[in-house]
This record gives structure tokens, sequence and C-alpha cells, in this order.
């Protein structure tokens, strides 16, 4: 069996004396450490969700941004679509106009030649029909 003796007495002295060295030797500063490692882990996930934070916030204005640019475009070329279809009536105003001016410039020199012409006609009557009568009376 077991015997109680002073040599278990002494073991077991031992054994706290060689506990209570081995914990402030080793396992406090392996604690400390720890403590320390899960302090600079909690820094660093708290740095990376701020970052996370930061990043989607980006992500969101960068998304705004975005839409209002695509907005302001559309209007852009709604906007110079409009004033292209204006410009547009308005160039073919002009060149209806335009049209319009040389068209009445054309008539009214043809009817001018037309009268011209009809005057200069008639004024030949008057000698053909005078030679013509002239012929016929000879004749």
């Amino acid at each position: 069996m077991l015997d109680l003796n002073v040599t278990l007495v002494f073991q077991l002295a031992n054994f706290f004396i060689a506990v209570y060295v081995l914990n402030i030797l080793l396992i406090r500063p392996i604690r400390a450490i720890i403590k320390k490692r899960n302090g600079i882990l909690e820094g660093m996930e708290e740095e990376a969700g701020s970052f996370e934070y930061q990043a989607s916030e980006r992500l969101t204005n960068y998304e705004a941004e975005l839409t209002r640019a695509r907005q302001d475009a559309g209007l852009q070329r709604e906007e110079g679509r409009a004033a292209g279809v204006t410009e547009q009536q308005q160039i073919v105003g002009e060149a209806q106009k335009g049209a319009r001016d040389i068209l009445t410039e054309t008539r009214a020199a043809l009817e001018a030649q037309a009268a011209a012409t009809l005057a200069e006609l008639r004024g030949k009557v008057d000698g053909l029909s005078a030679r013509l009568a002239d012929r016929l009376l000879k004749g």
C-alpha cells in the first residue's frame, strides 16, 4: 500500500515550489504574451471592421456619384438633343426661306424676261405686219 511519511511531505512541498517557480517563470509570462496577443488581435479586428465600414461608405458614395453622373449625362444628352432639334429647325427654316426667296427672284426674273420678250415681239409685229402687208400688196 501507500506509506505516508516525511518524504511525501517533502515531495509535496517540492511539487508546490516547482509549480510556484514555473508559474512565475513560465505561466505568467506566457499568459501576459497571450493577453497582449489577444489585445493586438482585437485591435486588428476593430481596425479591420473600421476599414470595412470605410470601404462600404466609399462604395456607397461611389455608387451615388456614379448614379448622379449618369443622370447628369442623360440630362446633358437630352439638352444636346433638344438644342440639335432647335438648331435643325432653324437651319431648315432658313433654308426654306432661302429657297422661297430664290424661287421668288427666279419668278420675277422670268416674268420680267417674258414681259421684255413679249414687248420685243410686239414691237416686231408691227414691222412684220407692215412687211407682210407690203408683200401682199406688191405681189
